[in-house]
């Protein structure tokens, strides 16, 4: 059984997805609606760095990263 703080992070990891799938780039910024995503994948961005992420984890952001970069290719 996952808790509640996994839960909460793969509701944010699914919501980034989403918009990855959507726009092909992280969110603006600049736009309040987007930015809770994009100061989270800086947080885990920053935990990676510092050794704090479990493998997990670690795959489905290195996931998201290749969605971000197959998409730049195919445009």
């Amino acid at each position: 059984m996952r808790t509640k703080n996994e839960e909460k992070w793969l509701s944010h990891y699914k919501a980034l997805r989403c918009y990855l799938e959507a726009n092909h780039q992280l969110p603006d910024k600049k736009k309040v609606e987007n930015r809770g995503l994009l100061n989270w994948w800086k947080y885990n961005k920053k935990l990676f760095k510092t050794g704090r992420l479990t493998e997990e984890r670690l795959e489905l952001l290195r996931q998201l990263n290749a969605l971000r970069y197959n998409k730049l290719l195919e445009l």
